[in-house]
């Protein structure tokens, strides 16, 4: 009786945003389960509202947010509208919690984002630092 090899299959594929190119293939390189879930939620929090054309509504508030001052009620802001973009528009992540530090001498807020991907049974850790960018 041949005994069947049981392959691992890929949950998740998406291209990476930095198009570096495979040294074998010379195709875009690809960011796979996790790692794709990671640059998708990344991808989201950086984005602004009416960015994307298509889309207006996908996006979060976070960079207006970066300009008010640092107090609790900005921390719970920028909470909040991590909580609401996760859930409406990541399906792939499970949010578990949302750690939020305000580094006031350097005008930044370090992010840690705990969250479970649907078909991975492991916890997982995003970590942001958002910071003024002036353009």
């Amino acid at each position: 009786m041949a005994i069947l090899k049981q392959k691992r299959s890929r949950i998740y594929k998406d291209f990476d945003l930095a198009f570096g190119n495979n040294a074998i293939t010379g195709d875009i390189n690809k960011k796979i389960d996790v790692n794709a879930v990671k640059q998708s939620l990344k991808t989201l929090v950086l984005t602004k509202p009416y960015e994307r054309p298509f889309n207006p509504l996908l996006g979060s508030e976070i960079y207006g947010l970066l300009f008010e001052p640092m107090n609790s009620f900005t921390t719970t802001a920028i909470e909040k509208s991590l909580e609401y973009l996760i859930q409406n528009y990541e399906k792939r992540a499970r949010l578990q919690n949302i750690d939020i530090k305000p580094l006031y001498d350097l005008n930044t807020y370090d992010i840690d984002i705990a969250f479970y991907i649907v078909g991975i049974n492991q916890p997982q850790t995003l970590e942001i630092k958002l910071e003024r960018k002036y353009f």
